[in-house]
């Protein structure tokens, strides 16, 4: 597996040869183009320093090697239809920190050519397609990055948990609206410096569940987190005690999450110093947890 993707991301790569033989950027007229098209562009002294391709589809191959050669580059974000052959544009930019994008539809493959961008910082993925599962990201395991997302698509499973958690200066991590599920988390307990986590629950009304009291112990072998943020939920006072293991942990948000009133007032005598911050599940949240979880008093669904 490992080598057919190698196979496919040469392939990638190769689909824009020309990429390295093409004319230098005329960077007003390029922003220009891209502008015309309904991209946003940022100018900084004459170069361009960001681009949110919001555009439906891909790029052209025109505007690929142009993006290819801009040596300023720092922040580039795209939508709906972004492909493989796109992203790669993205190939070495040199100065990238930050991509964004919602609605990529790039594979595991496509998306390791992040793990070429030496200074990228954070990545925020929402909404993939379903030839990504996160799997692609130990592309990142090297990488700078401190910051990343992955959220809405059940594609993103626990195989792309186990690539998040290579990624060794990961200090951020968000998910939700995923196929992750409790054990996927668990592998969160290898990243060294991660501090913040928010979990989410994914879109379903039937098990398997992502948060869940089998999460918060996954969580509570995380050793240096800060901050814990989980979100639709029926949680014990049992497991979310054994957070008191966080000696670092500052803030905790619950959100949507069905807890007594009673429970509540004894978490936080048990997590004296910590600020928690607790929201009741609304109509919505609270019919997808009986979903997850059967009605309230019933024993927890498997």
């Amino acid at each position: 597996m490992y080598s057919k993707h190698l196979a496919l991301a040469a392939s990638i790569t190769l689909a824009l040869p020309s990429f390295l033989s093409a004319a230098p950027v005329d960077n007003t007229a390029l922003a220009d183009a891209l502008k015309a098209k309904g991209a946003e562009v940022t100018m900084t002294g004459g170069e361009i320093t960001g681009i949110n391709y919001k555009v439906k589809g891909t790029l052209t191959e025109a505007e690929a090697q142009q993006i290819h050669q801009l040596a300023h580059l720092k922040t580039f974000s795209c939508g709906l239809g972004f492909d493989d052959t796109s992203l790669a544009a993205l190939k070495d930019a040199p100065e990238l920190e930050s991509f964004g994008s919602n609605g990529l539809e790039a594979s595991d493959a496509g998306i390791r050519v992040l793990g070429t961008c030496k200074k990228l910082k954070g990545a925020a993925f929402f909404h993939p397609g379903k030839k990504f599962t996160g799997a692609g990201l130990d592309a990142l395991a090297d990488s700078a990055v401190e910051n990343l997302t992955v959220a809405g698509s059940t594609e993103i499973n626990d195989d792309g948990m186990a690539a998040i958690a290579k990624i060794k200066h990961l200090k951020s991590f968000r998910v939700w609206h995923s196929g992750v599920s409790a054990e996927g988390v668990k592998k969160l307990q290898a990243l060294p410096e991660l501090k913040n986590v928010v979990v989410g629950q994914r879109l379903s009304y039937k098990p398997p569940t992502t948060v869940s009291d089998e999460t918060v112990t996954a969580l509570a072998g995380c050793s240096n987190l800060e901050s814990v943020s989980l979100q639709e939920a029926r949680l014990s006072l049992a497991s979310l005690s054994q957070l008191k293991k966080l000696t670092h942990l500052k803030k905790l948000s619950l959100d949507g999450i069905e807890f007594t009133d009673s429970d509540l007032a004894a978490l936080k005598q048990q997590l004296a110093g910590v600020d928690i911050k607790y929201t009741a599940p609304d109509a919505n949240a609270k019919k997808r947890i009986d979903g997850l979880f059967g009605p309230a008093g019933a024993a927890p669904a498997k």
